[in-house]
């Protein structure tokens, strides 16, 4: 009697739940944004009840959108919202009810981006892990919340991807030296949430669009672990990011106010990797952070930079000729960072401080090279091939 039945009938009498095909309609649409974004309709304390903007057909339609199923906790996963990018055309799937149950994004312009160094995914050596956490240098921009997911409470599909994403790369070449991230100027009463890049939403509208602190960090630690995308990834507040990798076994977390190149720092509000420390006492850095652009504007984001009393500090110096050498278009936006040391070494609550890397370890990082004994301007003549 089965096999008589077809389509629905047979999945219906298995038992079997399935979409109606008819009563599902496909449209092709380009993502606008969550309606009324920045006004407390559109706030985390009405998450599941957002409406999300498409431009289809060459007019605005306005869609709720499957929450997807939620986890142990009771907390949605939100599928959906982590796959679509504003400005980014999808296929769209949408049931009777008019919400969107499905998107897939159509094809567009392939990136290109050869990174002046480049590491090796999995290869477990401190010179790769420097490699690695340059590859996004001078080409990602900073983004409040960029590196988590969408809901913000864990890593976004781009920082557990392997390779540097091309939303990253795509995102820097649509903007200039006028890109802020919050507001114009840096003025709080210039604030225009539906021009604005912040998550005045208290979700991450843009956490595809480049890496904050512990975004960034998150990303490097995954492309040294892991050779494929898709496994759990390491974006956790800035404050943890040491201490989950001396929890893991790798390493130690020490209340130091020295460095050694490779070591991880987790200060209260902000993460940042060593290159080295300098003969006059100054550091050399990479990390996401906010700088001001040449006209003024708040932006920045993944960059060689110093820590030092001044811009006369070896440190400075150096971050300055690599920036400038290697990535001119981004030292075409934003002039060398210098950090000051007294707070880029502030540990004031329990958790914080510097992660060295035990390269001694049976299964860790090693450093055949003796990186964590070369001063910074050895590490980067290493890793930028002299």
């Amino acid at each position: 009697e089965l096999e008589s039945l077809a389509g629905a009938e047979l999945a219906a009498a298995a038992g079997i739940e399935t979409e109606d095909e008819s009563m599902l309609e496909k449209l092709i649409g380009i993502y606008m944004g969550i309606e009324g974004y920045g006004t407390e309709a559109a706030s985390r304390d009405h998450l599941n009840e957002l409406r999300y903007r498409f431009l289809i057909d060459g007019g605005e339609q306005v869609f709720e959108m499957d929450n997807g199923e939620p986890d142990e906790e009771g907390e949605f996963l939100y599928p959906l919202q982590n796959e679509i990018k504003e400005g980014y055309e999808y296929s769209l799937t949408t049931d009777a009810h008019g919400m969107i149950t499905k998107v897939r994004e159509l094809p567009r312009e392939k990136i290109l981006y050869i990174p002046p160094v480049k590491g090796v995914p999995g290869e477990m050596t401190l010179r790769n892990f420097l490699k690695l956490a340059m590859e996004p240098v001078g080409t990602v921009l900073y983004i409040y919340g960029g590196g988590w997911n969408w809901q913000d409470d864990a890593a976004s599909v781009q920082a557990k991807s392997i390779g540097v994403s091309a939303d990253w790369i795509r995102f820097f070449r649509e903007q200039n030296a006028g890109f802020t991230y919050r507001d114009r100027d840096g003025d709080e009463s210039k604030k225009d949430a539906p021009s604005s890049y912040y998550p005045y939403g208290g979700y991450n509208e843009y956490y595809y669009a480049g890496l904050d602190c512990s975004g960034y960090a998150g990303w490097v630690i995954y492309q040294l672990l892991n050779t494929e995308n898709g496994n759990d990834g390491y974006v956790t507040f800035a404050s943890g990011t040491a201490k989950l990798l001396a929890d893991a076994g790798l390493g130690t977390l020490k209340k130091v106010n020295t460095v050694k190149p490779g070591d991880v720092v987790s200060l209260g509000g902000h993460v940042w990797i060593s290159l080295g420390t300098c003969s006059d006492g100054s550091v050399v850095l990479v990390h996401s952070t906010p700088s001001f652009s040449r006209e003024g504007q708040p932006g920045g984001g993944v960059q060689i930079s110093a820590a030092g009393f001044s811009e006369d500090c070896e440190a400075y110096a150096l971050a300055d000729a690599y920036m400038s050498r290697f990535f001119p278009e981004w030292y075409s936006r934003y002039a060398a960072c210098l950090k000051d040391p007294e707070t880029y070494f502030l540990f004031d609550k329990d958790d914080l401080g510097v992660f060295s890397w035990d390269t001694e370890a049976e299964g860790g990082i090693k450093d055949p090279e003796g990186i964590q004994k070369m001063g910074a301007e050895q590490v980067l003549e290493l890793i930028f091939g002299g």
